[in-house]
C-alpha cells in the first residue's frame, strides 16, 4: 500500500514565493488638468480688486473730467464775453468808418465860390465883358457883352476846356446884336451919339462832379488854400486815397 506525503510547506512556500500583484492607488489630477481651476481661482480672488481699482479709477477720470469741463465752460464764457466786445468795438469802428466817409465825401464835393469866380476870372478874353454871374441850384449863367460871335466862341470854349466846369454843360443860351451899354454923362440932349455894337450873350454852365481832391492844383491856383490843406491832411492819414 502506498502512502502520500504532501508537504504542505513547501506548497505554502510555493504560495508565498508567487508573484504579489499590487493594486495601483487612486492618485489626483494632474498639473496641467489643475491649471483651469488655477486660474478660475485667481480670477475669483483677483475679479473684486481689479473692480474695485477699475472704479476707483473710473472716480478719478470723471472727476478729472468734470474739472476740464467746468474750466472750459469757464474759458468758453470769457472767449464769449471777448468776443462780445470785439462785435462792438468793430460796430464802433464800422460806424466811425462810415463818419470819416461822409466827412470825405463832403469834402470831395466842396466846390469853394471864390474859387470859381477867380476861374472864371482867368477864362475872360479881352474883348469879352461879364456883366453878371448867377448861380442856381444846378447850374451857372453868364451874362454880358462880346465884340463879336468870334470873341464870344473863343469865350465859350475857354470855359469848355476848364476842369471846375463840366464841358457838356456848358453852352450858349442866347446871342444877340445890341448897342453897348455906354454911359455919357453931361452929354446935351440935342446931340446923337452913335454907340456900337456887340454881342449881348447869355452862357450856361455847371460845376463839374469831379471829386475836389482831383483839382488840387485848380484850387490852389484859385487861391481856396484852407479846402487844399485838409484834403491833404486826409490823403497824408490815408483816409483819402490821392
Amino acid at each position: 500500500m502506498y502512502s502520500l506525503d504532501i508537504n504542505f510547506l513547501k506548497d505554502r512556500h510555493l504560495d508565498t514565493s508567487a508573484k504579489t500583484t499590487l493594486v495601483p492607488q487612486s492618485r489626483g489630477p494632474s498639473l496641467k488638468e489643475q491649471i483651469p481651476l488655477l486660474i478660475g481661482g485667481a480670477v475669483m480672488v483677483l475679479l473684486p480688486a481689479i473692480t474695485a481699482s477699475a472704479l476707483l479709477l473710473f472716480n478719478q477720470l470723471s472727476s478729472s473730467t468734470e474739472q476740464r469741463i467746468q474750466q472750459l465752460e469757464s474759458q468758453l464764457g470769457q472767449l464769449n464775453a471777448q468776443n462780445k466786445n470785439i462785435e462792438e468795438i468793430n460796430a464802433q469802428v464800422e460806424q466811425n468808418d462810415q463818419q470819416i466817409q461822409s466827412l470825405v465825401t463832403v469834402f470831395n464835393q466842396i466846390r469853394p465860390w471864390s474859387a470859381i469866380l477867380k476861374e472864371l476870372e482867368a477864362q475872360i478874353p479881352a474883348n469879352v465883358q461879364v456883366g453878371s454871374i448867377v448861380q442856381t441850384e444846378t447850374e451857372v449863367t453868364i451874362g454880358g457883352y462880346a465884340l463879336s460871335y468870334n470873341d464870344l466862341n473863343d469865350f465859350l470854349l475857354t470855359l469848355q476846356s476848364s476842369p471846375l466846369l463840366d464841358a457838356d454843360k456848358t453852352v450858349i443860351k442866347t446871342a444877340s446884336l445890341e448897342d453897348f451899354p455906354v454911359e455919357t454923362p453931361n452929354t446935351p440932349e440935342n446931340l446923337e451919339v452913335e454907340f456900337p455894337q456887340g454881342v449881348k450873350y447869355s452862357i450856361t454852365t455847371a460845376i463839374s462832379d469831379r471829386p475836389s481832391s482831383e483839382l488840387l492844383q485848380e484850387f490852389a491856383r484859385s487861391g481856396a488854400v484852407g479846402l487844399v490843406n485838409r484834403i491833404r491832411t486826409l490823403e497824408n492819414k490815408g483816409v483819402l486815397k490821392p
